[in-house]
């Protein structure tokens, strides 16, 4: 036993003095971030790593503009997309360590005059503050992105809520990833704060962690080297903006977000004081156990995390982030004290992003062999499944008319959707689709729309079914989409069925 455990001193002695005198070879990563921008498939790329509390690598490939051929450089500022949220956790767990909120306290205390509702019919409870962070609030998939000059004429939040901020799902039934509620948790940064979103996080978040390079929405006076977006062809989009800021608006560069990576992985080294390490374990701690967990395999949602227990053997936590014109993702191994950061400038290219941050970290972890990052893995066809199989009516709750509404499982596998167009017409709009299980869960898409104004011009659209069975009801939301060519929105509506043969 003592020799064992004396070579196995040696042995970590050497493998350290190997280490300080070997730099790590991120030749895998470079190689592949190069024949990705010189395929044309990525304008450009960015990347940092973090080791045991400091930046140990850093490059940027490709260009942020094409156009003008403006290298891209790691700071460079990206839109973030989804990988905005641990940013926006950060600074409520921030306001809850101040006393400012409290995480288990009703959303209802901090939005007062506007609301969250229960549908028609339904006797939900009242969310918590935490529910918001870890997506089991109840409520529904969510986007509205504006362009362009439309950024001008956009609602505003209060009538964005009053028109969305319904209840899909019981509180703490379903972890269902909603934008719509990042966005409350900025409105209610800025209640609680006194501040702007953008401000505050200016003031407590990046200049404490000299996140330079960040921004919220556009970067003001400020001579910000920007990375031009662009589409699935490599077309230049206009300015775009998402109506939930706390969701998805914020741009930082590959050097930010490592400093970012930094304060999670060792906050009590990082000055500013910006999280206590209580509040960062807390974020990667799954805290609402008994709602379903139904994304990416054997993962949970934390306060702003994804987190995956076991990933071949390592605990990973992680974000990623994906719109028009932007994939991104932060990954960290918190007991490795390693963390990587991936930033692309184009529609669509996760795949992309995932490889490179992989590369990188099996460069620092030999023999990591991290699982594929596949949202709907837990889920299978469905195959005439017995809890779901018959006949189930209701209705829908669309802009304060409800239409009657059948979904229909059927035996071969095929499942049949019919809703009235209005609440007094005969006409009927259906259509048949297959869809996946996964428990209680079930998700479909169907190619009809609903009669409302967003999706009276699309030309593709399509109706996403997203449904949780309790015992012989169905219940969750018709969630219209405009179109998978350009993403403008994912707009909830509520329905509930009940078994009927």
């Amino acid at each position: 036993m003592y020799l064992r455990f004396a070579f196995a001193v040696i042995a970590a002695a050497l493998s350290t003095i190997a280490g300080a005198q070997v730099p790590t070879d991120f030749s895998a990563l470079e190689q592949r971030a190069a024949r990705e921008v010189d395929s044309g498939s990525v304008p450009s790329l960015a990347v940092a790593v973090v080791q045991d509390g400091r930046i140990v690598y850093e490059r940027a490939f490709g260009h942020a503009d094409l156009a003008s051929r403006r290298a891209a450089t790691v700071h460079t500022a990206y839109a973030l997309a989804s990988a905005s949220k641990p940013i926006t956790a950060t600074a409520l767990l921030q306001l809850a360590r101040r006393g400012k909120v409290d995480l288990a306290a009703p959303v209802q205390r901090y939005i007062a005059p506007l609301a969250l509702r229960a549908p028609e019919g339904s006797a939900f409870g009242q969310p918590r503050l935490q529910q918001l962070l870890d997506h089991t609030a109840g409520l529904g998939t969510y986007a509205h992105i504006y362009y362009g000059e439309a950024i001008a004429s956009a609602p505003t939040f209060a009538q964005t809520l009053d028109r969305f901020g319904v209840l899909m799902q019981p509180p703490g039934r379903i972890a269902e990833y909603s934008n719509l509620g990042y966005g409350v948790i900025s409105h209610i940064i800025e209640q609680r704060s006194g501040l702007g979103f953008g401000e505050y996080l200016e003031r407590n978040v990046f200049a404490p962690l000299e996140m330079t390079d960040a921004f919220v929405d556009a970067p003001g006076a400020r001579d910000t080297d920007l990375a031009v977006p662009y589409d699935a062809r490599n077309g230049v989009l206009p300015a775009l903006r998402n109506d939930t800021p706390g969701a998805g608006n914020i741009h930082a560069s590959a050097h930010d977000l490592a400093r970012f990576a930094l304060l999670h992985l060792d906050p009590a080294a990082m000055r500013g004081a910006v999280l206590k390490p209580a509040d960062v374990q807390r974020m990667q701690r799954n805290a609402d156990p008994k709602a379903l967990q139904h994304y990416y395999a054997n993962t949970y949602y934390g306060l702003g995390w994804y987190v995956r227990p076991d990933d071949g053997g390592q605990r990973v936590v992680w974000h990623e982030g994906g719109m028009p014109g932007a994939s991104s993702i932060i990954k960290l191994l918190p007991e490795r004290r390693i963390g990587v950061v991936v930033l692309a400038n184009k529609t669509e290219v996760n795949g992309v992003t995932q490889a490179i941050a992989d590369d990188a970290l099996r460069a620092l972890v030999p023999g990591y062999a991290p699982g594929p990052l596949d949202a709907t893995a837990n889920y299978a066809p469905y195959a005439a499944q017995k809890p779901f199989l018959g006949e189930w009516k209701g209705a829908i709750a669309v802009d304060g008319k409800s239409l009657a509404c059948t979904l229909t499982f059927g035996a071969d596998g095929k499942v049949n959707l019919a809703f009235a167009v209005s609440p007094r017409a005969d006409a009927r709009e259906q259509g048949g689709f297959g869809g996946i299980v996964y428990g209680d869960s079930f998700i479909g898409a169907v190619p009809l729309k609903l009669p409302i104004l967003d999706q009276a011009g699309s030309e593709s659209p399509l109706l996403l079914v997203k449904l949780v069975r309790t015992g012989e009801v169905l219940q969750g939301s018709l969630v219209a989409y405009s179109s998978p060519a350009r993403l403008d929105y994912l707009l909830p509506f509520a329905v509930r069925l009940e078994k009927t043969r």
